[in-house]
C-alpha cells in the first residue's frame, strides 16, 4: 500500500506574481538548508545545449565547498497532482544542460509515479502549501483562562508565520521536509514571539524548532513554557 498523502490534492491559492516571488525565496531557503552560499539566480532564461535551447523558469548557481553548483528549477502553478512525465522532462533538461540538481516547485502535490521517478533521478519535489492548511486549528471553544491564553498564543504564532510554506518530498511519497520558511526565518520569528509574550512566558527556553509550522511543535513550546493565568 502506498503512502497516504492528504496533501497531494491540495492546491495552493496564490497569484502568479506571488508565486514568482515565492519561488525565489524558496530557492534561498533551499540554499540555506543545503549549506550553499554565494548564489545567483536568473529568471526565465534561455540556455543553449547540444540538443537545442531550453527555456528555464529559474537557473541558479551556488558555491559548495569551492565548487560551482548549478540548479534548474521549474515553477508550476498546477491545479492537479504533477505527473511522472512532467518530472521526466525536467530530468532530461538537467542532463542536457549539465546541471547538478533539478527542482520542481508546484502549487499542487505529486503523483506517486512522479515521486518514484524523481527519487531515482535526483529531482527535488517541493510543494507550496497555504499557511491555513499547515495550521489546522482545533475549533473547540476555549473555556478556561489557560485555554484562552494558549489559543491567543497559537493564533499569534500562526499570524507571524509566512503565508505559504514549501515542503519537499524528501524521504517518502509525502511532503515531509520543510524548505521554506528557512531555519533562520523561524528563529527570527521565535525570538520576536518570545519577546512579545515575555510577560507570560517567564524563563522561556531557547528551543530549536525542528519542524517548521507544525502545530505539534507549537503545543510542545506552550507546554514547556511556564504559562501564567
Amino acid at each position: 500500500m502506498g503512502t497516504i498523502n492528504p496533501y497531494r490534492e491540495f492546491v495552493a491559492s496564490i497569484s502568479p506574481t506571488e508565486f514568482e516571488e515565492l519561488c525565489l525565496e524558496i530557492l534561498k531557503g533551499y540554499a540555506e538548508t543545503e549549506h550553499l552560499s554565494d548564489f545567483s539566480i536568473q529568471h526565465n532564461v534561455s540556455i543553449p545545449a547540444d540538443d537545442g535551447t531550453y527555456q528555464i523558469d529559474v537557473y541558479a548557481r551556488f558555491i559548495a565547498m569551492g565548487v560551482e553548483f548549478k540548479v534548474i528549477a521549474e515553477c508550476k502553478r498546477y491545479s492537479s497532482p504533477v505527473s511522472r512525465e512532467k518530472v521526466a522532462v525536467l530530468a532530461d533538461k538537467v542532463k542536457s544542460l549539465g546541471a547538478h540538481k533539478g527542482i520542481m516547485i508546484s502549487t499542487c502535490g505529486f503523483q506517486s509515479g512522479a515521486y518514484e521517478y524523481a527519487k531515482k533521478h535526483g529531482i527535488a519535489l517541493l510543494q507550496v502549501i497555504n499557511r491555513n492548511v499547515m495550521h489546522i486549528m482545533n475549533a473547540a471553544t476555549p473555556e478556561t483562562e489557560e485555554q484562552k491564553q494558549k489559543l491567543h498564543l497559537m493564533l499569534d504564532w500562526y499570524n507571524r508565520m509566512p503565508k505559504y510554506y514549501a515542503k519537499e518530498y524528501a524521504t517518502m511519497d509525502f511532503p515531509d521536509k520543510t524548505i521554506y520558511p528557512s531555519p533562520k526565518m523561524i528563529e527570527s520569528i521565535r525570538q520576536e514571539f518570545v519577546l512579545a509574550h515575555k510577560d507570560i512566558l517567564p524563563g522561556y527556553p531557547p528551543l530549536c524548532i525542528l519542524y517548521i509550522g507544525s502545530q505539534k511543535i507549537l503545543w510542545d513550546i506552550l507546554s514547556q513554557a511556564a504559562l501564567v493565568s
